[in-house]
């Protein structure tokens, strides 16, 4: 069972990292940590975000399918835990290429958080305060 969830991760790690590196490669990155965003840039994000949610709940159901066929067939075994020991050097590999994008994406939705957190206070301090 463990060895299925082994390799259904490294997948899923490996299919979340070819965006990331494709998206680095692709030229100058740009700059989210301005002041103010675009609606059209935080639009277009999130909307890379459902596309890549949906991608990933495809490739599970492909994973789980497969993944059921291999523990089926020894020869069929021996070809996955080959394919998901490359897959996990070159999840590796793509994870240190995309490092400082990752820490500054993480960095980026922590301040996006921190503000939220702020408005809610607020919020809930402007509403705790009786009116005069």
């Amino acid at each position: 069972m463990s060895s299925r969830f082994a390799l259904v991760a490294v997948v899923l790690l490996a299919s979340v990292a070819a965006p990331l590196s494709a998206q680095s490669s692709g030229g100058a990155l740009r700059d989210t940590t301005a002041a103010k965003a675009s609606p059209r840039t935080d639009a277009a994000t999130d909307s890379a975000l459902v596309e890549l949610g949906r991608a990933v709940t495809v490739l599970a159901a492909s994973v789980q399918k497969v993944v059921e066929e291999t523990a089926k067939n020894p020869e069929v075994r021996r070809a996955a835990l080959q394919t998901a020991g490359k897959a996990v050097s070159l999840a590796q590999r793509t994870l240190e290429e995309n490092q400082s994008e990752i820490e500054r994406l993480l960095v980026e939705a922590s301040r996006r958080i921190a503000a939220m957190d702020l408005e809610q206070k607020a919020k809930q301090e402007k509403s705790a305060k009786p009116e005069r």
